[in-house]
């Protein structure tokens, strides 16, 4: 009886022990975000009927055109020399044209812009860079009108938009911001640097915050917020190393954040605390995008031409992966929890989500 006891007391004992350690070493289980591929398209097949679901825009080589999130291809357009596409228009134009056409997603001409240039498309927003590469204009999306034309000195080198305003940045250094209506609010000069050229700007969705790559020996990130009677550097950083060519500058929607490309780095800003931070990553950032899934952000780089790789953040600025993949062309769009990967002539849907 006293033995068994013993036993008894000893097994109690060894229960209590691994129940108390369960108890004291237990940590939830870390949910990880997930991509599932859906299906995969190519785009050289006969383009599917005219969908009545949301089309997205594609440019991959010398093709563009839309798909669907089902899957569908509604149309495809060859690349003759040049071409801009946005979820609203597109336009294909030459070295020479003296009108360039502004077409609808399903090919019917929207409005002409009757002068020779350039055009550059954001979603509905269209300009014209002019010949000579330092004049650019606003153009009016109904009638294809120039409404508002600026010219500097020097050539355009960054340019970039938002539903609130745009922002030009030029060889001589010279930073201009404009309103949705292509009225100059402000003319900035960062400076410090031996050769104060803007590589890289974009400007957020309110227009009230912009930001730029500039200069050379030493080469700054700098970031402005509009105070409406003067412009506060709310955040600066000098470089390590100089990029020598256009480096990518990005707000997140929500204005949070702002990144920026920086050798073998991704850099980022949290616009209201000022702290920074890198995430390693290589080649040039060629595009980056944002799903609200565990506020999400997906990198597109290239490395050596032809060698992609998609760095995947989670809450902004946490790195949780990558994957690499061999093209000659590739572009990603994200849309909601839906992550589209175009690669040479196929394009793949991934749905994101976190478990």
């Amino acid at each position: 009886m006293k033995a068994r006891n013993i036993i008894l007391l000893r097994c109690l004992a060894c229960f209590a022990i691994a129940l108390a350690y369960f108890f004291l070493s237990y940590t939830p289980l870390q949910t990880e975000l997930h991509l599932r591929p859906e299906w995969t398209r190519d785009i050289l097949k006969t383009p599917d009927q005219i969908a009545s679901e949301n089309i997205l825009p594609f440019r991959l080589g010398n093709k563009g055109g839309y798909f669907t999130h089902s899957g569908k291809i509604v149309s495809v357009v060859d690349i003759p020399y040049k071409a801009v596409f946005s979820k609203n228009f597109y336009s294909l134009y030459s070295q020479d044209s003296q009108e360039i056409s502004v077409q609808s997603p399903y090919g019917q001409t929207l409005c002409k812009i009757k002068a020779a240039g350039f055009p550059f498309i954001q979603q509905d927003r269209i300009f014209l860079f002019e010949p000579g590469g330092s004049a650019f204009a606003f153009v009016n999306k109904s009638s294809g009108n120039l409404e508002a034309e600026w010219e500097a000195a020097a050539p355009i080198t960054a340019f970039n938009s938002s539903e609130n305003g745009s922002v030009a940045g030029y060889a001589d250094g010279q930073l201009l911001v404009f309103d949705k209506y292509g009225r100059k609010k402000i003319e900035v000069f960062p400076g410090g640097s031996d050769y104060p050229v803007i590589l890289g700007a974009d400007i957020s969705d309110s227009g009230k915050m912009f930001a730029c790559v500039c200069g050379l020996d030493p080469q700054r990130f700098v970031l402005y917020r509009d105070e409406v009677n003067y412009e506060k550097i709310i955040y600066h950083e000098f470089l390590k190393v100089n990029l020598t060519r256009q480096a990518k500058v990005h707000f997140s929607d929500n204005e949070r954040y702002v990144y920026f490309d920086s050798i073998d780095a991704l850099g980022v800003v949290d616009t209201k605390s000022g702290e920074a931070k890198r995430v390693p990553l290589s080649g040039t950032i060629l595009d980056i995008q944002e799903s609200p899934v565990d506020q999400s952000v997906f990198v597109l780089s290239r490395y050596a031409k032809k060698y992609y790789t998609i760095t995947i953040l989670e809450k902004w600025t946490e790195k949780a992966g990558q994957f690499s993949f061999e093209a000659d062309s590739a572009f990603i769009l994200a849309d909601g929890n839906t992550l589209f990967v175009g690669r040479d002539n196929k394009i793949s849907r991934l749905s994101i989500s976190k478990s």
